[in-house]
């Protein structure tokens, strides 16, 4: 994939996105004075944030993997972190338990098993392209948030510091928000001018995240030689 296709990609992506949360937002908050804000309306449009947060976030990781899978590297010119990552499959497989009616000679067969196919990928993908499984690879969890983000940013190997630390607070801020409702639990007001802050610093986060993909595409963070 190209980096001009990238950016592209990217933005469509994101404007669609930014587009449906103001237009809820215009239409729940639009004629109301902000201290009249009704917290039924703030929590419905969070809940609509984390969902746009989480999806662009998961679309923009799964383009800078689709764009180091698209140059075709082996295992020693890439970043022992997307490494890593091609291995996933295996890695679940070794942890993977067996079923409660396994014999104990039964486990350790499966064990030394999952072992050897685990060198045994090793080997192959040392001798040929290294595939990254996005969908295996990159896991929203259902659960996007600073711990989420600071785990895909370091198997995707891009610095955590590249993005300021007021996002990571704003995402568990919307986090939060999105879970006590789905759980039922958020009864008490929501302050207007928490609720405001914090989705303008998520917006800012999604633009700030396009931008990052598309320099690490650029300038190549996934490379073993990169100096990030």
């Amino acid at each position: 994939m190209k980096f001009e296709e990238l950016r592209a990609q990217l933005e469509e992506d994101l404007a669609w996105r930014l587009d449906e949360i103001r237009h809820l937002r215009n239409a729940l908050l639009g004629d109301v004075d902000q201290s009249q804000w009704p917290t039924a309306a703030l929590r419905a449009i969070l809940v609509m944030q984390y969902a746009h947060v989480e999806g662009f976030a998961h679309n923009a990781f799964s383009m800078y993997v689709d764009a180091i899978n698209a140059r075709k590297l082996r295992a020693h010119e890439i970043r022992a972190h997307l490494f890593a990552c091609a291995l996933t499959p295996e890695f679940d497989e070794i942890r993977r338990g067996g079923s409660e009616q396994e014999t104990a000679e039964g486990r350790l067969t499966r064990r030394a098993n999952s072992q050897v196919k685990f060198v045994d990928k090793l080997r192959t993908l040392g001798n040929s392209e290294v595939v990254i499984d996005a969908d295996r690879s990159i896991s929203m969890e259902m659960n996007f948030g600073a711990d989420v983000l600071r785990r895909t940013f370091f198997m995707l190997a891009i610095p955590e510091s590249a993005v300021d630390h007021a996002y990571y607070t704003s995402l568990e801020f919307v986090r939060r928000a999105r879970n006590d409702v789905a759980h039922g639990s958020r009864t008490e007001v929501i302050s207007p001018r928490l609720f405001d802050r914090h989705q303008k610093v998520c917006e800012q986060f999604m633009n700030e995240l396009a931008r990052l993909i598309g320099s690490a595409v650029r300038q190549e963070w996934f490379m073993a030689s990169a100096a990030v």
